[in-house]
């Protein structure tokens, strides 16, 4: 329960703090990732593969970063997702990956199009996605 409450809190926090300077804080995080790691082993939420999923996906983004430097994802969104992996049961990770891509979508073209704004954060897109990938997960629309 604090395992879940913890990581929604603090993703709140991190997404008005994203949506205000445009930029993730590496101290919010960085405590937002003791919690779950705390309250993650007291609740018997993890398993191998909650930390094998993080680590590949911190693997994958630093290969991309490499590969093309000009990339417009930021360092915070990545730490981010990565965080997000340790959170999210690794079977859900594929969905909560579509969910954010969409969420995505529909804040660039908003914040584009509609408020003429270049840039959007992230952190909001990403929250909702886990916020939706879990709802689905729950509601039984998402079985594996």
């Amino acid at each position: 329960m604090l395992f879940s409450i913890s990581f929604y809190i603090f993703s709140f926090f991190l997404s008005y703090i994203d949506c205000k300077r445009y930029r993730i804080p590496n101290i919010t995080l960085g405590t937002l990732l003791i919690f779950l790691l705390i309250f993650g082993y007291i609740e018997n939420q993890f398993n191998i593969y909650s930390f094998i999923v993080p680590l590949l996906i911190l693997l994958f983004f630093v290969i991309i970063l490499l590969i093309m430097p000009t990339m417009i994802l930021g360092g915070g969104d990545i730490k981010y997702i990565v965080v997000v992996a340790l959170y999210l049961q690794p079977l859900l990770f594929p969905l909560f990956l579509l969910i954010t891509g969409l969420m995505q979508m529909i804040f660039l073209i908003y914040l584009q199009k509609i408020k003429k704004r270049k840039v959007a954060p992230m952190a909001p897109a990403i929250f909702s996605a886990v916020i939706f990938t879990e709802l689905l997960f729950k509601l039984g629309f998402y079985t594996f």
